[in-house]
Protein backbone atom coordinates (compact mmCIF):
# COMPACT_ATOMS: atom_id res chain seq x y z
CA UNK A 1 0.00 0.00 0.00
CA UNK A 2 1.35 3.44 -0.60
CA UNK A 3 1.88 5.08 2.12
CA UNK A 4 1.29 9.66 2.32
CA UNK A 5 2.76 11.37 4.81
CA UNK A 6 0.85 14.95 5.49
CA UNK A 7 0.21 17.28 8.24
CA UNK A 8 -0.59 16.38 8.78
CA UNK A 9 -9.11 19.36 4.23
CA UNK A 10 -24.40 20.56 0.06
CA UNK A 11 -27.64 20.44 1.17
CA UNK A 12 -29.44 21.34 -1.69
CA UNK A 13 -33.28 22.72 -2.14
CA UNK A 14 -34.42 21.82 -5.73
CA UNK A 15 -35.97 25.03 -6.71
CA UNK A 16 -34.73 24.87 -10.21
CA UNK A 17 -32.04 24.10 -12.15
CA UNK A 18 -30.01 27.13 -11.45
CA UNK A 19 -30.38 27.14 -8.17
CA UNK A 20 -29.09 23.84 -8.05
CA UNK A 21 -26.45 24.21 -10.46
CA UNK A 22 -24.81 27.32 -8.50
CA UNK A 23 -25.45 25.89 -5.23
CA UNK A 24 -23.24 23.18 -6.33
CA UNK A 25 -20.69 25.08 -6.95
CA UNK A 26 -20.82 27.39 -4.23
CA UNK A 27 -20.92 23.92 -1.90
CA UNK A 28 -17.95 22.35 -4.01
CA UNK A 29 -15.74 25.26 -3.39
CA UNK A 30 -16.83 25.91 0.30
CA UNK A 31 -16.68 22.20 1.54
CA UNK A 32 -13.10 21.74 0.22
CA UNK A 33 -10.04 22.11 1.99
CA UNK A 34 -6.88 22.95 0.19
CA UNK A 35 -3.74 21.88 1.18
CA UNK A 36 -0.27 23.19 -0.54
CA UNK A 37 3.24 21.85 0.02
CA UNK A 38 5.27 23.94 -2.14
CA UNK A 39 3.98 26.79 -4.06
CA UNK A 40 0.69 28.07 -5.08
CA UNK A 41 -1.12 31.17 -6.14
CA UNK A 42 -4.86 31.83 -6.06
CA UNK A 43 -6.96 34.62 -7.04
CA UNK A 44 -9.16 35.75 -3.77
CA UNK A 45 -13.11 34.78 -4.97
CA UNK A 46 -15.83 36.87 -5.15
CA UNK A 47 -18.55 34.84 -3.98
CA UNK A 48 -16.97 34.00 -0.24
CA UNK A 49 -16.74 36.62 2.69
CA UNK A 50 -14.05 34.56 4.89
CA UNK A 51 -11.11 32.06 4.63
CA UNK A 52 -9.32 30.00 7.09
CA UNK A 53 -5.40 29.55 6.78
CA UNK A 54 -3.67 27.14 8.42
CA UNK A 55 0.58 27.31 8.07
CA UNK A 56 3.27 25.10 9.28
CA UNK A 57 6.77 25.87 8.81
CA UNK A 58 9.39 22.93 7.84
CA UNK A 59 11.21 21.71 10.86
CA UNK A 60 14.25 20.60 11.69
CA UNK A 61 16.44 18.39 10.70
CA UNK A 62 17.23 15.42 13.39
CA UNK A 63 20.24 13.35 14.04
CA UNK A 64 21.11 9.97 16.04
CA UNK A 65 21.44 11.47 19.30
CA UNK A 66 18.59 14.47 19.43
CA UNK A 67 16.05 15.77 17.64
CA UNK A 68 14.66 18.47 15.15
CA UNK A 69 13.03 21.32 16.27
CA UNK A 70 9.30 21.79 14.85
CA UNK A 71 8.23 24.26 12.60
CA UNK A 72 5.59 26.89 13.96
CA UNK A 73 1.82 26.96 13.56
CA UNK A 74 -0.16 30.12 12.35
CA UNK A 75 -3.74 29.28 11.95
CA UNK A 76 -6.56 32.46 11.61
CA UNK A 77 -9.32 34.12 9.44
CA UNK A 78 -8.87 36.49 6.76
CA UNK A 79 -11.80 38.53 6.04
CA UNK A 80 -12.75 38.81 1.76
CA UNK A 81 -14.51 42.43 0.66
CA UNK A 82 -13.95 46.02 0.06
CA UNK A 83 -13.31 47.45 3.46
CA UNK A 84 -10.39 48.19 5.33
CA UNK A 85 -8.81 45.05 6.67
CA UNK A 86 -9.79 43.00 4.06
CA UNK A 87 -8.27 40.72 1.18
CA UNK A 88 -10.14 41.82 -1.74
CA UNK A 89 -12.03 39.90 -4.28
CA UNK A 90 -9.68 39.72 -7.74
CA UNK A 91 -6.41 40.20 -5.77
CA UNK A 92 -4.09 37.53 -5.70
CA UNK A 93 -2.91 35.09 -2.22
CA UNK A 94 0.45 33.76 -2.70
CA UNK A 95 1.10 30.41 -0.69
CA UNK A 96 4.42 29.29 0.22
CA UNK A 97 5.08 26.16 2.15
CA UNK A 98 8.26 25.74 3.75
CA UNK A 99 10.62 22.37 3.84
CA UNK A 100 12.11 20.24 6.57
CA UNK A 101 15.39 20.42 6.60
CA UNK A 102 17.94 17.59 5.95
CA UNK A 103 18.41 14.78 8.23
CA UNK A 104 21.78 13.27 9.24
CA UNK A 105 22.02 9.54 8.86
CA UNK A 106 22.19 7.09 11.83
CA UNK A 107 25.54 6.17 10.99
CA UNK A 108 27.17 9.80 10.44
CA UNK A 109 28.38 12.67 12.44
CA UNK A 110 26.75 16.13 11.42
CA UNK A 111 23.77 18.35 12.32
CA UNK A 112 20.33 19.00 10.52
CA UNK A 113 19.50 22.00 8.45
CA UNK A 114 16.96 24.31 9.83
CA UNK A 115 13.56 24.05 8.14
CA UNK A 116 11.71 26.58 5.96
CA UNK A 117 9.51 28.91 6.90
CA UNK A 118 6.02 28.89 5.23
CA UNK A 119 4.40 32.32 4.23
CA UNK A 120 1.30 33.78 3.11
CA UNK A 121 1.25 37.22 1.01
CA UNK A 122 -1.13 38.88 -0.94
CA UNK A 123 -1.28 41.54 -3.68
CA UNK A 124 -4.41 43.54 -4.48
CA UNK A 125 -5.95 43.88 -7.70
CA UNK A 126 -3.83 46.21 -10.21
CA UNK A 127 -0.86 46.39 -7.79
CA UNK A 128 2.38 45.28 -8.18
CA UNK A 129 3.04 45.83 -4.22
CA UNK A 130 2.73 42.57 -1.92
CA UNK A 131 1.87 42.61 1.60
CA UNK A 132 2.94 39.61 3.67
CA UNK A 133 -0.09 38.29 5.98
CA UNK A 134 1.70 35.62 7.85
CA UNK A 135 4.76 33.86 8.15
CA UNK A 136 4.85 30.35 10.43
CA UNK A 137 8.42 29.71 10.98
CA UNK A 138 10.38 26.70 10.75
CA UNK A 139 12.21 24.88 13.14
CA UNK A 140 16.31 24.58 14.02
CA UNK A 141 18.34 21.50 12.85
CA UNK A 142 19.80 19.29 15.65
CA UNK A 143 23.56 19.56 16.59
CA UNK A 144 26.52 17.89 18.57
CA UNK A 145 29.58 18.41 20.08
CA UNK A 146 32.23 15.85 19.74
CA UNK A 147 35.46 15.26 21.84
CA UNK A 148 38.70 12.80 21.34
CA UNK A 149 39.58 11.53 24.41
CA UNK A 150 42.69 8.56 23.48
CA UNK A 151 40.65 6.14 21.42
CA UNK A 152 37.33 6.93 22.35
CA UNK A 153 34.76 10.15 21.62
CA UNK A 154 32.44 11.56 23.35
CA UNK A 155 29.42 13.11 21.68
CA UNK A 156 26.97 15.91 23.10
CA UNK A 157 23.74 16.24 21.60
CA UNK A 158 21.62 18.65 21.27
CA UNK A 159 17.54 19.49 20.00
CA UNK A 160 16.86 21.81 17.24
CA UNK A 161 15.18 24.97 18.64
CA UNK A 162 11.32 25.12 17.95
CA UNK A 163 10.08 27.51 15.33
CA UNK A 164 9.11 30.63 17.52
CA UNK A 165 5.73 31.21 17.25
CA UNK A 166 6.22 35.30 18.16
CA UNK A 167 8.74 37.52 17.89
CA UNK A 168 8.41 39.00 21.19
CA UNK A 169 10.66 36.74 22.95
CA UNK A 170 12.88 35.93 20.36
CA UNK A 171 16.70 35.98 20.22
CA UNK A 172 17.21 38.41 17.60
CA UNK A 173 20.33 37.50 14.17
CA UNK A 174 23.03 39.56 14.54
CA UNK A 175 23.39 42.20 11.72
CA UNK A 176 20.39 42.22 9.05
CA UNK A 177 17.85 41.19 11.53
CA UNK A 178 14.71 42.37 9.97
CA UNK A 179 14.31 41.40 6.30
CA UNK A 180 10.86 39.71 5.95
CA UNK A 181 10.77 35.96 4.93
CA UNK A 182 14.09 35.91 6.42
CA UNK A 183 16.91 33.47 5.76
CA UNK A 184 18.14 30.60 8.85
CA UNK A 185 21.47 30.49 9.76
CA UNK A 186 23.91 28.04 10.90
CA UNK A 187 25.66 28.71 14.06
CA UNK A 188 28.47 30.98 15.01
CA UNK A 189 31.30 29.53 15.72
CA UNK A 190 33.53 32.63 17.05
CA UNK A 191 34.98 34.19 14.25
CA UNK A 192 32.68 36.45 11.82
CA UNK A 193 33.87 34.84 8.81
CA UNK A 194 32.32 31.63 9.82
CA UNK A 195 28.23 32.60 9.04
CA UNK A 196 28.58 30.76 6.22
CA UNK A 197 25.66 28.14 5.78
CA UNK A 198 22.87 30.71 6.12
CA UNK A 199 19.81 30.20 4.11
CA UNK A 200 18.36 32.37 1.56
CA UNK A 201 15.55 35.86 1.71
CA UNK A 202 12.21 35.04 0.79
CA UNK A 203 11.67 38.24 -1.00
CA UNK A 204 14.23 39.15 -3.81
CA UNK A 205 13.67 42.44 -5.23
CA UNK A 206 10.24 42.72 -4.02
CA UNK A 207 8.84 39.76 -5.13
CA UNK A 208 8.07 36.51 -2.27
CA UNK A 209 9.30 33.47 -3.75
CA UNK A 210 10.32 29.57 -2.36
CA UNK A 211 13.91 30.59 -1.58
CA UNK A 212 16.50 27.14 -1.91
CA UNK A 213 19.67 27.20 -0.03
CA UNK A 214 22.25 28.88 -1.65
CA UNK A 215 25.01 28.53 0.83
CA UNK A 216 28.15 25.89 -0.13
CA UNK A 217 27.38 24.22 3.16
CA UNK A 218 24.84 21.46 1.19
CA UNK A 219 25.68 18.37 3.04
CA UNK A 220 22.54 18.24 5.15
CA UNK A 221 20.87 21.37 4.12
CA UNK A 222 18.19 23.80 4.97
CA UNK A 223 14.42 23.51 4.01
CA UNK A 224 13.18 25.48 0.71
CA UNK A 225 10.89 27.69 2.00
CA UNK A 226 9.88 31.62 2.42
CA UNK A 227 12.68 32.26 4.33
CA UNK A 228 14.94 28.90 3.90
CA UNK A 229 16.80 26.96 6.59
CA UNK A 230 20.31 27.70 7.43
CA UNK A 231 22.52 24.39 6.32
CA UNK A 232 24.88 22.87 8.90
CA UNK A 233 28.50 24.28 9.88
CA UNK A 234 31.34 21.82 11.09
CA UNK A 235 34.24 23.41 13.43
CA UNK A 236 37.13 21.77 14.45
CA UNK A 237 39.23 23.11 17.05
CA UNK A 238 42.09 20.49 18.50
CA UNK A 239 40.55 17.15 19.57
CA UNK A 240 37.00 18.86 18.87
CA UNK A 241 34.77 18.80 16.45
CA UNK A 242 31.42 21.24 16.68
CA UNK A 243 28.61 20.23 14.39
CA UNK A 244 26.04 23.15 14.01
CA UNK A 245 22.70 22.63 13.55
CA UNK A 246 21.14 25.31 10.80
CA UNK A 247 18.55 27.61 11.83
CA UNK A 248 15.04 27.87 10.55
CA UNK A 249 13.61 30.05 8.32
CA UNK A 250 11.36 32.73 9.51
CA UNK A 251 10.21 36.46 9.88
CA UNK A 252 13.13 37.61 11.65
CA UNK A 253 15.13 34.66 10.44
CA UNK A 254 16.80 31.33 12.68
CA UNK A 255 19.45 32.99 15.41
CA UNK A 256 22.84 31.76 13.78
CA UNK A 257 22.07 28.48 16.20
CA UNK A 258 20.56 25.25 16.17
CA UNK A 259 19.20 26.80 19.84
CA UNK A 260 16.49 28.55 18.16
CA UNK A 261 14.23 28.39 15.13
CA UNK A 262 12.77 31.13 12.80
CA UNK A 263 10.43 33.67 13.97
CA UNK A 264 6.66 34.09 13.55
CA UNK A 265 4.96 37.05 12.21
CA UNK A 266 0.95 37.73 11.93
CA UNK A 267 -0.07 40.94 9.91
CA UNK A 268 -2.85 42.55 12.09
CA UNK A 269 -3.96 44.53 8.91
CA UNK A 270 -5.66 41.16 7.51
CA UNK A 271 -6.26 38.91 10.28
CA UNK A 272 -9.43 39.26 12.11
CA UNK A 273 -8.13 36.73 14.08
CA UNK A 274 -5.60 34.60 14.81
CA UNK A 275 -3.40 32.31 16.90
CA UNK A 276 0.48 31.07 16.69
CA UNK A 277 1.72 28.33 18.27
CA UNK A 278 5.21 26.46 18.89
CA UNK A 279 5.59 23.15 18.87
CA UNK A 280 8.68 21.33 20.35
CA UNK A 281 11.07 18.83 18.80
CA UNK A 282 10.18 16.07 17.06
CA UNK A 283 12.16 12.41 16.15
CA UNK A 284 10.11 12.55 12.55
CA UNK A 285 10.88 15.72 10.27
CA UNK A 286 8.35 16.81 8.38
CA UNK A 287 7.76 19.48 5.48
CA UNK A 288 5.59 22.24 6.44
CA UNK A 289 2.39 23.24 4.47
CA UNK A 290 -0.31 25.59 4.25
CA UNK A 291 -4.19 24.10 4.40
CA UNK A 292 -7.00 27.18 3.20
CA UNK A 293 -10.71 26.64 3.55
CA UNK A 294 -14.06 28.14 3.38
CA UNK A 295 -15.67 26.72 6.10
CA UNK A 296 -16.30 29.56 8.09
CA UNK A 297 -19.82 30.22 9.42
CA UNK A 298 -22.69 29.57 11.91
CA UNK A 299 -24.18 25.56 13.02
CA UNK A 300 -27.72 25.24 12.89
CA UNK A 301 -30.22 22.98 14.33
CA UNK A 302 -32.27 22.02 11.44
CA UNK A 303 -35.54 20.31 13.21
CA UNK A 304 -35.42 24.54 13.65
CA UNK A 305 -32.80 26.15 11.30
CA UNK A 306 -33.70 30.03 13.11
CA UNK A 307 -31.59 28.44 16.28
CA UNK A 308 -27.48 28.25 15.72
CA UNK A 309 -25.09 26.57 18.18
CA UNK A 310 -23.67 29.31 20.50
CA UNK A 311 -21.29 30.49 22.92
CA UNK A 312 -23.12 31.52 25.63
CA UNK A 313 -22.97 35.34 26.17
CA UNK A 314 -19.58 35.47 24.55
CA UNK A 315 -17.37 34.05 26.73
CA UNK A 316 -13.94 32.75 26.66
CA UNK A 317 -13.40 31.02 29.72
CA UNK A 318 -12.53 27.73 29.70
CA UNK A 319 -16.18 25.60 30.44
CA UNK A 320 -18.03 27.95 28.73
CA UNK A 321 -21.57 26.34 28.01
CA UNK A 322 -22.43 25.77 24.62
CA UNK A 323 -26.32 26.04 23.90
CA UNK A 324 -29.07 26.65 20.88
CA UNK A 325 -29.95 30.50 20.53
CA UNK A 326 -31.70 31.91 18.00
CA UNK A 327 -29.50 33.27 14.74
CA UNK A 328 -27.45 36.19 15.25
CA UNK A 329 -25.09 36.40 13.06
CA UNK A 330 -22.34 37.35 15.80
CA UNK A 331 -19.01 35.91 16.24
CA UNK A 332 -20.04 33.80 19.05
CA UNK A 333 -22.16 31.84 16.49
CA UNK A 334 -19.72 31.61 14.07
CA UNK A 335 -17.05 28.71 13.85
CA UNK A 336 -14.75 27.56 12.00
CA UNK A 337 -14.37 23.87 10.99
CA UNK A 338 -10.69 22.51 10.24
CA UNK A 339 -10.91 19.96 8.51
CA UNK A 340 -7.20 19.05 8.36
CA UNK A 341 -7.50 18.25 12.14
CA UNK A 342 -11.19 17.79 12.56
CA UNK A 343 -11.68 20.98 15.49
CA UNK A 344 -14.11 23.40 15.39
CA UNK A 345 -12.83 27.40 16.34
CA UNK A 346 -14.80 29.97 17.97
CA UNK A 347 -15.03 32.91 16.11
CA UNK A 348 -14.73 35.37 18.93
CA UNK A 349 -10.94 33.49 20.41
CA UNK A 350 -9.72 31.38 17.39
CA UNK A 351 -7.64 29.74 20.14
CA UNK A 352 -10.46 27.78 22.06
CA UNK A 353 -12.47 25.05 20.51
CA UNK A 354 -15.43 22.75 21.09
CA UNK A 355 -14.72 20.29 23.45
CA UNK A 356 -16.24 17.00 25.27
CA UNK A 357 -16.43 18.13 28.85
CA UNK A 358 -13.33 15.25 30.19
CA UNK A 359 -13.45 13.26 26.87
CA UNK A 360 -16.80 11.76 28.96
CA UNK A 361 -18.55 9.99 26.08
CA UNK A 362 -21.74 8.77 28.80
CA UNK A 363 -25.18 10.28 27.47
CA UNK A 364 -25.75 13.73 28.65
CA UNK A 365 -22.08 14.61 28.74
CA UNK A 366 -21.50 18.07 28.23
CA UNK A 367 -20.05 19.78 25.84
CA UNK A 368 -18.10 23.37 26.48
CA UNK A 369 -15.45 25.60 25.15
CA UNK A 370 -11.87 25.18 25.79
CA UNK A 371 -8.25 25.95 24.92
CA UNK A 372 -7.37 24.22 21.64
CA UNK A 373 -5.15 21.06 22.32
CA UNK A 374 -5.52 18.56 19.41
CA UNK A 375 -6.96 16.28 22.25
CA UNK A 376 -9.71 13.58 20.83
CA UNK A 377 -12.32 15.41 23.23
CA UNK A 378 -11.90 18.32 20.75
CA UNK A 379 -12.28 16.32 16.94
CA UNK A 380 -15.73 15.88 15.27
CA UNK A 381 -16.55 14.63 11.97
CA UNK A 382 -19.84 16.14 10.07
CA UNK A 383 -21.80 13.35 8.52
CA UNK A 384 -23.40 14.55 5.38
CA UNK A 385 -25.40 11.35 5.12
CA UNK A 386 -27.18 12.41 8.44
CA UNK A 387 -26.46 15.67 9.27
CA UNK A 388 -24.86 14.50 12.25
CA UNK A 389 -21.65 15.45 14.12
CA UNK A 390 -19.47 12.21 15.52
CA UNK A 391 -17.18 12.39 18.69
CA UNK A 392 -13.42 11.87 18.13
CA UNK A 393 -13.74 10.23 21.14
CA UNK A 394 -16.36 7.51 20.07
CA UNK A 395 -17.67 7.76 16.33
CA UNK A 396 -20.77 6.46 18.10
CA UNK A 397 -21.48 9.22 20.04
CA UNK A 398 -22.89 12.47 18.58
CA UNK A 399 -24.01 15.77 19.39
CA UNK A 400 -27.43 16.42 20.89
CA UNK A 401 -29.61 19.72 21.36
CA UNK A 402 -31.59 18.32 24.57
CA UNK A 403 -35.51 17.62 23.90
CA UNK A 404 -34.48 20.45 20.84
CA UNK A 405 -37.58 18.83 18.89
CA UNK A 406 -40.26 18.85 21.32
CA UNK A 407 -39.08 22.53 21.87
CA UNK A 408 -38.00 23.97 18.79
CA UNK A 409 -38.68 27.55 19.87
CA UNK A 410 -36.71 27.16 23.44
CA UNK A 411 -32.54 27.49 23.57
CA UNK A 412 -31.54 24.15 25.24
CA UNK A 413 -28.29 22.64 26.26
CA UNK A 414 -26.01 20.93 23.67
CA UNK A 415 -24.78 17.32 24.80
CA UNK A 416 -23.31 14.51 23.85
CA UNK A 417 -25.90 11.03 22.93
CA UNK A 418 -26.09 7.74 21.46
CA UNK A 419 -26.32 8.23 18.00
CA UNK A 420 -29.84 8.21 16.31
CA UNK A 421 -30.16 8.56 12.85
CA UNK A 422 -33.78 9.52 12.92
CA UNK A 423 -33.71 11.51 16.19
CA UNK A 424 -34.22 15.43 14.80
CA UNK A 425 -32.42 16.38 17.84
CA UNK A 426 -29.31 15.32 16.73
CA UNK A 427 -29.66 16.60 13.11
CA UNK A 428 -26.95 20.17 12.12
CA UNK A 429 -26.96 22.24 8.54
CA UNK A 430 -23.74 24.09 7.65
CA UNK A 431 -23.55 25.99 4.57
CA UNK A 432 -21.64 24.27 2.00
CA UNK A 433 -21.43 21.10 3.52
CA UNK A 434 -22.53 18.15 1.08
CA UNK A 435 -25.69 16.41 2.40
CA UNK A 436 -27.58 13.46 0.78
CA UNK A 437 -31.34 14.29 0.81
CA UNK A 438 -32.88 11.01 1.33
CA UNK A 439 -29.81 8.46 2.89
CA UNK A 440 -31.92 5.39 2.05
CA UNK A 441 -32.05 6.07 -1.50
CA UNK A 442 -28.47 6.88 -2.52
CA UNK A 443 -26.94 3.17 -3.94
CA UNK A 444 -23.60 4.85 -6.04
CA UNK A 445 -20.22 5.83 -4.35
CA UNK A 446 -19.16 8.04 -7.50
CA UNK A 447 -15.37 9.08 -7.19
CA UNK A 448 -15.11 13.20 -7.86
CA UNK A 449 -12.03 12.79 -10.18
CA UNK A 450 -13.89 9.73 -12.24
CA UNK A 451 -17.17 10.77 -11.92
CA UNK A 452 -18.12 7.93 -14.71
CA UNK A 453 -17.44 4.99 -12.82
CA UNK A 454 -18.84 3.74 -9.67
CA UNK A 455 -16.97 1.78 -6.23
CA UNK A 456 -17.50 -2.20 -7.27
CA UNK A 457 -17.52 -5.28 -5.47
CA UNK A 458 -14.95 -6.89 -7.93
CA UNK A 459 -16.26 -10.65 -7.61
CA UNK A 460 -20.30 -9.79 -6.94
CA UNK A 461 -21.53 -10.77 -3.63
CA UNK A 462 -18.83 -12.67 -2.78
CA UNK A 463 -16.85 -12.22 1.19
CA UNK A 464 -13.64 -11.41 0.48
CA UNK A 465 -14.33 -9.32 -2.80
CA UNK A 466 -11.57 -6.47 -3.89
CA UNK A 467 -13.40 -3.04 -3.96
CA UNK A 468 -12.72 -0.76 -6.72
CA UNK A 469 -13.65 1.28 -9.29
CA UNK A 470 -15.83 0.04 -12.45
CA UNK A 471 -17.67 1.51 -15.28
CA UNK A 472 -21.08 2.67 -13.59
CA UNK A 473 -24.35 1.02 -14.60
CA UNK A 474 -27.82 0.81 -13.17
CA UNK A 475 -28.36 -2.82 -14.35
CA UNK A 476 -24.84 -3.69 -11.95
CA UNK A 477 -25.84 -4.67 -8.38
CA UNK A 478 -22.16 -4.57 -7.68
CA UNK A 479 -22.50 -1.18 -7.43
CA UNK A 480 -25.26 -0.86 -5.33
CA UNK A 481 -24.86 0.07 -1.52
CA UNK A 482 -26.98 0.41 1.42
CA UNK A 483 -26.03 2.94 3.71
CA UNK A 484 -27.26 1.73 7.54
CA UNK A 485 -26.04 3.56 10.10
CA UNK A 486 -22.32 3.85 10.38
CA UNK A 487 -22.17 0.29 7.65
CA UNK A 488 -22.01 0.54 4.24
CA UNK A 489 -23.90 -2.75 2.80
CA UNK A 490 -24.59 -4.06 -0.21
CA UNK A 491 -28.35 -3.32 -1.41
CA UNK A 492 -28.98 -6.74 -2.35
CA UNK A 493 -27.10 -8.45 0.00
CA UNK A 494 -26.98 -6.91 3.23
CA UNK A 495 -25.16 -9.61 5.19
CA UNK A 496 -21.96 -8.14 3.49
CA UNK A 497 -20.58 -4.95 4.22
CA UNK A 498 -17.37 -2.74 3.50
CA UNK A 499 -14.50 -3.23 5.25
CA UNK A 500 -10.83 -2.64 6.42
CA UNK A 501 -8.73 -5.65 6.32
CA UNK A 502 -5.70 -6.27 8.56
CA UNK A 503 -3.57 -5.25 5.71
CA UNK A 504 -5.10 -1.81 5.43
CA UNK A 505 -7.13 -3.36 2.02
CA UNK A 506 -10.88 -2.26 1.16
CA UNK A 507 -13.03 -5.53 0.95
CA UNK A 508 -16.13 -6.90 1.10
CA UNK A 509 -16.68 -9.23 3.97
CA UNK A 510 -19.18 -10.55 6.66
CA UNK A 511 -21.16 -7.96 8.32
CA UNK A 512 -19.98 -7.93 11.75
CA UNK A 513 -20.47 -4.73 13.15
CA UNK A 514 -16.91 -3.90 14.44
CA UNK A 515 -15.33 -1.03 13.71
CA UNK A 516 -13.42 -1.85 10.66
CA UNK A 517 -17.33 -2.09 9.29
CA UNK A 518 -18.20 1.98 10.05
CA UNK A 519 -17.53 4.45 8.14
CA UNK A 520 -18.42 8.17 8.16
CA UNK A 521 -19.47 10.21 4.56
CA UNK A 522 -17.21 13.78 5.79
CA UNK A 523 -19.33 16.40 4.67
CA UNK A 524 -16.91 19.03 4.75
CA UNK A 525 -14.37 16.91 2.67
CA UNK A 526 -16.30 14.61 0.94
CA UNK A 527 -14.03 12.20 2.25
CA UNK A 528 -15.03 8.51 3.84
CA UNK A 529 -12.99 8.10 6.90
CA UNK A 530 -12.42 5.06 8.55
CA UNK A 531 -14.20 4.85 12.41
CA UNK A 532 -11.16 2.95 13.34
CA UNK A 533 -8.82 5.94 12.83
CA UNK A 534 -10.90 8.67 11.09
CA UNK A 535 -7.81 10.51 10.31
CA UNK A 536 -7.16 7.88 7.12
CA UNK A 537 -10.03 7.70 4.21
CA UNK A 538 -10.90 5.96 1.06
CA UNK A 539 -8.70 6.69 -1.90
CA UNK A 540 -8.67 5.54 -4.95
CA UNK A 541 -5.80 4.72 -7.01
CA UNK A 542 -4.57 5.23 -10.69
CA UNK A 543 -5.11 1.41 -12.63
CA UNK A 544 -2.80 -0.35 -14.99
CA UNK A 545 -3.25 2.25 -17.18
CA UNK A 546 -1.82 5.11 -15.09
CA UNK A 547 -5.53 6.74 -15.19
CA UNK A 548 -8.70 7.02 -12.56
CA UNK A 549 -11.25 4.23 -13.77
CA UNK A 550 -11.83 1.14 -14.38
CA UNK A 551 -9.98 -1.42 -12.50
CA UNK A 552 -8.71 1.34 -10.39
CA UNK A 553 -8.09 0.21 -6.87
CA UNK A 554 -9.61 1.66 -3.17
CA UNK A 555 -7.01 2.06 -0.35
CA UNK A 556 -6.71 3.68 2.94
CA UNK A 557 -4.38 6.74 3.12
CA UNK A 558 -3.72 9.16 5.44
CA UNK A 559 -6.63 11.93 5.01
CA UNK A 560 -5.24 14.92 2.97
CA UNK A 561 -8.29 16.60 1.40
CA UNK A 562 -7.39 15.74 -2.52
CA UNK A 563 -9.47 15.03 -4.97
CA UNK A 564 -8.67 11.18 -5.30
CA UNK A 565 -10.08 11.22 -1.32
CA UNK A 566 -13.65 12.90 -2.32
CA UNK A 567 -16.37 10.72 -3.27
CA UNK A 568 -20.15 11.86 -4.26
CA UNK A 569 -22.82 9.91 -2.95
CA UNK A 570 -25.75 9.48 -5.42
CA UNK A 571 -29.25 7.98 -6.57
Amino acid sequence: MKTQINRSNKGIWILSFMMIFLGMARAEMRAQSFTVTEKKDIVVPSDQDKMYVELQGGDGGRIKLAQGGRGATIQGILNIGTGTGMIKPGGTLRFIAGAAGGTVPNDRDGAGGGGGASGLVYKAPGSSQWSIIAVAAGGGGAYVNIVQRDMAKDRTAYDGGQGRASIDNMVENPGENTYPGYKGGSAYSGNTDEYKCEGTAGIVDGQPLRAVVSSPCTTYPGGAGFGSGGSYHHVSSGDNNYYYGGGGGGYYGGYLSHENGGGSWTNPTYFSTAKASANGVTESPQDGYIMYSYDVGPIHFAFNTNKCIDDYRSSTSNGTNIQTYTCTGNPNQQWVISTSNRTIHSMVDFGKCLDLDNSNTANGANIQLWDCNGSGAQKWVYNGLYQTIHSGVNSDKCIDATNGSAYPNSNVNIQLWDCNYTNNNMKWTIDGATTISIPVKARFIVPVLAPGFAVHSHTGNESGSNIQLWTKDQTLYAEYWYFDGLSIKMREYRDLCIDLSQSNNVQLYNCNGTNAQKWIYDGMTQAIRSVVNPDKCMQIEKNTDGVYGKRSNIDIQDCDGSTAQQFLIQE
